[in-house]
């Protein structure tokens, strides 16, 4: 991807982004998330230190770009995932939102769509 100090700052100033960060008691990050908007549509990406892996992090980070999303009025998510990588589909499935997946060149594509996401997220009667 070349030199983040080139490319940083306009990825990071897109209108309508929103970028997310994890620390531990020491003020290391230890997650960060981002959802990047593009039309009605929005790249949600995240990425947990290894050591911070299976802690919920990951999972409370989709929640809050998914609601992100919601007050957005944007239609759908997608992010990529590499082939091979099981943490993502065990977060997809705590997520409890219908997902498509598409896979191409070693990568997956999964899209929800956020009116799924809506009715995850809505409080549910008694």
């Amino acid at each position: 991807m070349g030199d983040p100090r080139l490319y940083l700052h306009t990825l990071l100033g897109r209108p309508g982004s929103v970028h997310l960060a994890v620390r531990d008691t020491s003020s290391r990050f230890i997650a960060i998330a981002h959802l990047m908007p593009d039309g009605d549509h929005a790249e949600a990406a995240l990425l947990v230190e290894d050591a911070w892996q299976n802690s919920g992090f990951g999972t409370q980070l989709l929640h809050r770009l998914g609601r992100d999303a919601i007050r957005a009025d944007l239609r759908e998510l997608y992010g990529l995932v590499l082939s091979g990588d099981p943490r993502i589909p065990a977060i997809l499935r705590h997520a409890a939102v219908p997902v498509r997946c598409f896979q191409e060149l070693g990568v997956t594509t999964v899209w929800a769509r956020t009116r799924d996401i809506a009715t995850a997220v809505r409080p549910r009667k008694p």
